[in-house]
């Protein structure tokens, strides 16, 4: 049986896991998880029933991984293709991925302060069939301040801290000793390249990968950061021609 992923089509965490199961080849079965809705399923599916749940989450036939960076190492067992770990560069990768967490946290603050000022970002975040009734927005809007409070983020500072996070990430690409085209951080593509090509969907959304409304395009685009890092858009886009089906 193939296993399942619960994911947001339009969450760059959930792409992250989306990729990784691609470029391995890795057949299974997507389905899209609802906040608030979904959250009693899924805490029983992980077995947690306090604190914050998120998704991806992969369904296996050996229990359910509940993050990305699992999901990524279960691909790189399964299927075939590029090597998602090299041997002797997990723990360079796992700093990369914190990096990459701490990017997303920020832009996702940034992003969501956005989406509360639009009604039609709002909307969008509504599944299609419950859009015309009333409230909708207004329940989207409680949605996004509970998702707000539950990763405690604010949107102050937190441009200062994606743009570190996008500095760190064209030192490391000035000094990779790649000759791959596109550069790759290692020497060759790996999950490395994945996890961080996933912050800069908060400087300008990419043209693939991610299902995503046009309202909630424009709150996650970043006209400041877009302008400051164009070098680390090409080069993201320039990763998913070569590497995202």
């Amino acid at each position: 049986m193939k296993p399942q992923l619960l994911h947001i089509a339009y969450s760059p965490w959930s792409e992250r896991a989306r990729w990784a199961l691609q470029c391995r080849g890795v057949p299974y079965q997507a389905r899209t998880y609802q906040p608030l809705i979904g959250e009693p399923e899924l805490r029983w599916r992980l077995r947690k029933w306090t604190g914050p749940v998120s998704v991806p989450v992969l369904l296996t036939d050996s229990g359910a991984l509940g993050d990305s960076w699992l999901i990524a190492q279960y691909a790189a067992r399964h299927g075939a293709g590029p090597d998602l770990f090299p041997g002797g560069f997990e723990p360079r990768i796992d700093a990369w991925n914190r990096l990459s967490e701490q990017g997303l946290a920020a832009g996702r603050a940034l992003s969501l302060a956005r989406v509360l000022r639009d009604p039609q970002a709002l909307l969008e975040m509504v599944p299609p069939a419950m859009r015309k009734l009333p409230g909708a927005a207004q329940i989207a809007a409680a949605g996004v301040r509970r998702t707000l409070v539950k990763y405690g983020a604010s949107a102050q500072g937190n441009a200062d801290a994606l743009a570190a996070v996008l500095d760190q990430l064209r030192r490391d690409l000035a000094q990779s000793v790649s000759t791959q085209e596109p550069r790759t951080l290692l020497a060759e593509f790996s999950y490395a390249d994945i996890t961080l090509a996933q912050v800069l969907a908060f400087v300008h959304p990419p043209a693939t990968g991610l299902k995503i409304g046009r309202a909630n395009r424009s709150a996650f685009h970043d006209e400041a950061l877009a302008a400051r890092y164009p070098d680390l858009l090409e080069w993201r886009d320039a990763l998913h021609a070569a590497y995202r089906a």
